[in-house]
């Protein structure tokens, strides 16, 4: 592997790219306004590149301030090109992930994975994730 870097706004086609492989897509122009609100939120996304310099993966984390414990990181999003998948990237990323974490006080870091992303939750447990609880997640759309 290449190397873990923070993502930059001539990242955006590629972390467009990947967020369509995991079934959201974008456009380079949303990527980039979303880059500038989560860098705003002061949380971060990493890219991974592989030797040649591609962007293969990515993750979004955030510290989260919370009333009924402390505070914890949670992995927003996070996603490896087909390509890459099996070759440490995911592992990498989420290290760093938890790296960032502890520096910012953080005392754990979760993630949401959907039911049908059984792969998903298998390397999550890999990476010594433990369920911790079942729950719905509403939304409720703002008009």
């Amino acid at each position: 592997m290449g190397m873990i870097r923070t993502a930059r706004s001539y990242d955006a086609v590629a972390i467009a790219r990947l967020c369509g492989e995991l079934g959201y897509p974008a456009t380079r122009q949303q990527v980039l306004v979303r880059l500038a609100a989560i860098e705003a939120a002061e949380a971060v996304v990493w890219v991974a590149e592989d030797d040649a310099g591609d962007v293969v993966g990515w993750i979004h984390v955030g510290c989260c301030a919370q009333l009924l414990g402390d505070a914890r990181a949670e992995i927003f999003g996070l996603v490896v090109a087909a390509r890459a998948r099996g070759s440490g990237v995911g592992h990498e990323l989420v290290e760093r992930a938890g790296q960032w974490a502890r520096e910012r006080g953080c005392d754990s870091v979760c993630v949401r994975s959907r039911v049908e992303r059984e792969r998903a939750r298998h390397f999550y447990l890999r990476e010594g994730f433990a369920s911790d609880k079942t729950q719905h997640v509403l939304a409720r759309a703002l008009g």
